[in-house]
Formats: C-alpha cells, structure tokens, sequence
C-alpha cells in the first residue's frame, strides 16, 4: 500500500477541486449561459456559435451563408440580437454544422458545448499521452487544473468558438507524427486548414523539413474536402469566401481583445475609440505587420533545421505560438491553441531542461494570456484617463504572454540546434 506523503494528499485534492468544483463551474456554464447572447444584455455566451449555426441553415435552404443581409435577417428570424459576429469561415465549417440545425438553437448550443468539454478532455489525454507528461505522475494533477483555468479555452467554450475543435486536430497532428503515421498526421492538419485556414503555417514547416508525406496527405485531403465542399456548398460560396471575405480578414481591426500582432499594432496606427493612436498612418501599420509577421516565420526557418533531428515538438510548438501572432484577428480565445506549447515546455521544464529565465516567462505568459477579463476592465478604467487612455501599450497583457512565449520556444529550439551543431 502506498503511503500518503504530502505530495500524494496534495494530487488527490487537485484532482478532487478539478471533479467536484471546476468541472461542475463548465458544467453550470454550459446548461445555463451557452446561448446568454441572446438575452441582449452583452454577454457573449454562444456568440460564435450562433454565427456557425446561422450559417447551416442559411445554407440548408440553399442561401448565401457569407451575405450579410442573409445572415442579419436570420438572426431577426431566431430572435437573436444583432451584431457584427458574422460567418466569416470556409464553407467546410457550415457543412459540418448541417446536423445541428434540427435542434432548436438554445439546445444546439449546449449540444455544441458539451461536445468541445468533452472534446477538450480527449484533447488534454492526447497531449499528456504525446508529450510524455504520463511519466511525471506526481504533477499530472496540477497541470489539468492549471488547463481547465486557462481562461482563453474557458472563453472558447463560453462563446462557442471552434478553437477546441482546431486544438485536438493539432494535438492529433502531432500524436500521428510523433508515431510515424504521416498520412494520418497530414489529413489531421489539413482537416484544421480547412476549418479556420491559420493552421495551414504547419504545412509549410512539415515541407521546409522535407516530411513530404505528411505534406502531401494534407494537399490530398485538402483537394478531397473542397470537392466535397463544392459539390455540397456550390462553387458560388468558395467564390465569395476567397474573393471577398478572406480579403477583408486582412483590415485592421484596433480592438484590445484582438491580441495579434496586428491587432496590438492596431492600436498604434488606426484611429480607435480604445486609445489615442500615435500616429493616424494605416500604410505604416499594414507595412509594420508585414514585415514583423514576416520575420516571425521566416525565423522559424532559422531556428528549425531542414535535417530531420531531435527535437521536433519544441519546432512544431513554435509553429503553433506563430500562428496567432501572425494572424491578422485573434481574440483571446484564439490563444486556447497555446495548450499544445504549454504542454512541451512542462516536460522539458519539469525534466530540467530548461533554464530559470525559461520558466519564469513561462509562468508569466501563461497569467498574462489568461487576463482577458483584466483586459477589459483595464480598458474601462483607462477610458476615464487622458494619459492612460493615450497608451496602447497598456492593452496588450495577453500579446505580450503570447511574445515571452514565443521567446521561450524560440530560445530552446535556438539552443537545442547549437548542441546538435556542436556533437556533429
């Protein structure tokens, strides 16, 4: 029988607040606030979902899911308030979300739900189980709890964003790679693609490493999807995905919950009712986050050698901290697919393979990610401040989480080549 020693008390009580508190907290979310959007009163339960679910039926009834008059009138039609949280997506999305239109929508909402914490649970054992985090039982327990409380995946879920979804598919990703299953890794990746774009940075990474199964798998089941899109959707909704609404993703859109580099620098170069920009030069800023997006990927380049070596998930980590930097919106919730990264650096963190530094930015990015709350109570308090107001950089808590991140992996995959260099 083992003994109870301290350590051993202290995992049964994580695991006991994670069964008995936490869980019932999503729980009660889910059956009562899944759809609180629609009361009106500015909430944003089921905001995204509603978007998601709008579109299946504007589809279903062979309308033009990306029109915006289309879709205005279907909220009108749900009794949902109106807003600009439209359907912005590919198409592959709405097809997937047909099945949920025969339920009404308050019930499609926690169905939605229900699927992504259960999903999301898949998603935490995939991770553990890949990274190896199985071999460090004794801090297993505080790892979970620290997962379900970071707040971007709690607000993924609240507005029923398909970040969870996007989440698993990389997790499974990865799972597949690390097992030698390249086809099944690429069909993963593209499926993640295919639903939200952003993710597509990893194929590039897999082809400048040469893993050309896994490229190739991910352009064929890319090529599978938009015929079956096209033969479900129509040729006119690809059309006006890749001609107008993917065009538009690229204005600015200076809001303090938009926590891309972009976004940040939004702020900065665009006039906006959250700060006083330092400069009114839209030019600037389009020109400032090409080129910053830029080096962010073509570092990758750099600290990922195309020689196939030891190390791969501190690279594809790096990828993953890449992609809501450089994307042009990434609300908080976005940074729920920092998961993955958080859960590389705990092994090598935990294993001592890291440095003191590395840790405390861990720790910081991980608090500084998770004020998304913080960010919009600062941003009330700074309103009533000239000199607050006048200060962009008071804004961007999570962005700069998700750069001490970025540095992190950057750092260690920088050193992790110099060893390799140095025993060639």
């Amino acid at each position: 029988m083992r003994a109870w020693t301290p350590r051993r008390l202290l995992n049964i009580s994580i695991l006991v607040i994670i069964a008995f508190v936490v869980l019932p907290i999503y729980v009660d979310l889910g059956l009562r606030a899944s759809l609180d959007h629609i009361e009106g009163r500015g909430t944003v339960g089921g905001i995204d979902f509603k978007a998601y679910y709008l579109a299946a039926h504007l589809l279903q009834r062979g309308e033009d899911f990306y029109d915006v008059r289309a879709q205005e009138g279907a909220m009108i039609s749900f009794g949902l308030p109106l807003n600009d949280s439209l359907y912005i997506y590919p198409p592959l999305l709405a097809i997937l979300f047909l099945p949920l239109t025969a339920l009404p929508v308050g019930r499609a909402a926690q169905v939605w739900f229900f699927f992504n914490l259960a999903l999301y649970g898949l998603t935490l054992a995939i991770l553990v189980k890949s990274m190896g985090l199985d071999t460090l039982k004794e801090k297993i327990a505080p790892l979970i709890l620290l997962a379900f409380l970071f707040a971007p995946v709690l607000f993924t879920l609240y507005k029923g964003q398909i970040n969870i979804v996007i989440l698993f598919l990389l997790a499974l990703t990865y799972w597949f790679y690390k097992r030698g299953n390249l086809a099944w890794a690429g069909v993963s990746l593209a499926c993640a693609t295919m639903i939200k774009v952003v993710p597509g940075l990893l194929i590039f990474y897999f082809l400048w490493k040469r893993e050309y199964v896994v490229v190739w798998a991910a352009m064929g089941t890319i090529a599978v999807i938009g015929i079956l899109g096209l033969i479900i959707a129509g040729p006119s909704a690809h059309y006006t995905f890749f001609s107008s609404v993917l065009p538009a993703l690229g204005a600015p859109r200076p809001n303090p919950s938009n926590q891309s580099l972009g976004g940040y620098l939004s702020l900065f170069f665009i006039p906006n009712p959250f700060t006083s920009c330092i400069l009114n030069s839209p030019p600037l800023w389009k020109l400032l986050t090409a080129l910053l997006s830029l080096l962010l990927i073509l570092s990758i380049s750099i600290l990922c050698p195309r020689a196939k070596r030891a190390g791969v998930d501190l690279e594809v980590s790096l990828v993953v901290a890449t992609i809501p930097l450089v994307s042009r919106i990434a609300w908080v919730d976005l940074y729920s697919l920092l998961l993955l990264p958080y859960a590389v650096l705990a092994r090598h963190l935990l294993q001592g393979k890291g440095r003191r530094i590395h840790v405390v930015l861990v720790v910081s990015s991980f608090f500084l990610l998770s004020s998304p709350r913080l960010v919009d109570l600062w941003t009330n308090y700074v309103a009533q401040y000239d000199w607050l107001l006048g200060n962009p950089f008071s804004l961007g808590l999570p962005f700069y989480g998700a750069i001490a991140l970025w540095l992190v992996l950057a750092h260690m995959c920088w050193m992790k080549s110099e060893r390799v260099t140095t025993h060639v």
